[in-house]
């Protein structure tokens, strides 16, 4: 399990390593600065290397980085944006040694520093920036940026947040993060992983019970593969579920085929589509494996009020609402017949649309997933609000409805009632497109109906869908994916889903 921590918890980490286990600060210091020189190293500089520190103990660790660079002899040279004299604690310390070694290095006074070496270590700012870079380290920034050399970033990329938001202003942008303890939860958010590359992770000798229950994690294979339900060699149909997906209209038939085709690769057992009447046809003739049910449509090819009534739900062990539905009088009634049933529900699209007061608390196991427009709706706020705070958006509507929220986005912010949340950075640009929001639901519902737990079935759906992009995208690229390329490597993702299982 790969636990993720914001700046604050990384801070309150070395400080209980420092004060409640005795670990020296200088140590964690020295251990971070080898760890990072050999990463250094292992980028294979082909030339000079120069190690960009400011203030406090990012500007330490660059010290240190120095020191070990140049026994291992690369010809390397500090170039700080601060006032070396008037560094402090660790921070002076690492200073003190480089100085005495009779190393090179010198105060920044341009751009033109920067341009000749092969090799930037980005030791300016570390995790405590608040608010936009400014001044000196502004310029530092954009001249590493315009710098030909590649860059590793140190802890994490100077001018990126450690939280999960949005950067302020400009944002180092690296090959290679090393990055000490624990992985840093900004690292992950879209800005940081386009700055970030590739993510190095070292505990440094921090004490091992200290590095775990942030309450955040990487939703990698590993922890997504908790979702998948066991299969015994003498299961049936009846083993794995019996899922209704109320789902479809007229002219959004597609959304209804693609949730259903998800829910059946998911390996569920039965599914059951209520749909518009006027649409069953279409359903039936294009998925074979799977049941309809065909219910009263109004004169626009939408739910009929009457719809709600004869949806029969004591047969079913989960159910789905939204794909393909429209806002309108019988996606509400069905809407809420579902919500206040027993079964545990899947609620995606239109079917959240309909629900202009939030999310109503219910006894049963409840997944939403909004996309950012949807979730600004239902929390009242703008579409910029929930993107300036994606992860503490998607934890506050998961307190307040009592269910588990998957917010949509390049990377997906899952969270349930208890304050657990997990961040999903599988898939491309290639789920861009309507209609992968559809085969999420079809994954939730399929999962729900297994009878798996709500947060672990909304992190393996979430890594499913990502990671059948992924696949897709492997033959054909991205720009051109349509959700029926990411269906048909479905197959492929779980597989390899149920590899993670069996690899813990």
């Amino acid at each position: 399990m790969q636990w993720l921590a914001s700046g604050r918890q990384m801070r309150e980490i070395d400080q209980r390593a420092i004060v409640d286990f005795g670990v020296p600060g200088q140590n964690l210091m020295e251990a971070a600065s080898t760890f990072a020189a050999h990463i250094a190293a292992g980028l294979s500089p082909r030339g000079p290397v120069v190690v960009v520190t400011g203030a406090g103990n990012n500007g330490g660790d660059g010290w240190g980085i120095a020191r070990h660079l140049a026994a291992r002899s690369y010809q390397v040279k500090v170039v700080t944006g601060t006032d070396p004299d008037a560094l402090q604690g660790d921070a002076a310390i690492q200073y003190r040694i480089y100085d005495s070694f009779g190393l090179a290095w010198e105060k920044y006074q341009g751009p033109g520093q920067l341009a000749e070496y092969a090799l930037i270590v980005d030791a300016l700012l570390g995790t405590g920036i608040q608010g936009e870079p400014r001044g000196t380290a502004a310029e530092i920034i954009a001249a590493i940026n315009s710098s030909p050399g590649a860059v590793l970033a140190v802890d994490i990329p100077s001018g990126l947040p450690a939280e999960f938001v949005p950067p302020a202003g400009p944002v180092v942008q690296a090959m290679a993060t090393a990055t000490f303890g624990l992985a840093k939860a900004g690292l992950y958010t879209p800005a940081g992983r386009q700055a970030a590359g590739k993510i190095y992770i070292d505990p440094i000798g921090l004490p091992a019970p200290l590095l775990q229950g942030t309450d955040l994690v990487l939703n990698d294979g590993p922890y997504a593969a908790r979702g998948l339900p066991q299969r015994k060699l003498d299961s049936h149909k009846g083993s794995f579920g019996h899922g209704l997906l109320a789902a479809g209209s007229r002219g959004m038939s597609g959304a209804a085929m693609l949730a259903g085709t998800a829910a059946l690769r998911s390996g569920i057992g039965l599914l059951t589509i209520a749909c518009p009447s006027e649409i069953q046809p279409l359903l039936a003739a294009n998925i074979w494996e799977a049941l309809t049910l065909p219910v009263p449509s109004s004169a626009q090819g939408e739910f009929s009020p009457e719809a709600a009534a004869q949806v029969p739900l004591g047969k079913f062990s989960a159910a789905a609402i939204g794909p393909g539905c429209r806002v309108c009088p019988g996606t509400r009634a069905l809407a809420g017949r579902l919500l206040k049933s027993d079964l545990p529900l899947a609620i995606d699209a239109d079917a959240l649309n309909v629900m202009t007061q939030g999310i109503p608390r219910r006894e049963a196991p409840t997944i939403v997933s909004p996309h950012p427009g949807e979730m600004a709706r239902l929390q009242a706020c703008t579409v910029q609000a929930v993107l300036a705070d994606p992860l503490g958006i998607c934890r506050r509507a998961a307190r307040a409805w009592g269910c588990v929220v998957i917010l949509k986005g390049s990377t997906t912010c899952i969270a349930e009632p208890a304050g657990m949340a997990a961040l999903n950075v599988t898939g491309t640009s290639g789920l861009a497109t309507g209609g992968s929001g559809d085969i999420l639901t079809g994954l939730v519902l399929g999962l729900l109906a297994q009878n798996t737990e709500p947060f672990a079935a909304a992190c393996a759906a979430a890594w499913l869908l990502g990671t059948a992009s992924e696949l897709a995208a492997r033959k054909d690229g991205s720009v051109a994916q349509l959700p029926r390329d990411v269906l048909a490597v479905l197959p492929q993702a779980v597989n390899l889903l149920y590899k993670q299982s069996r690899r813990e």
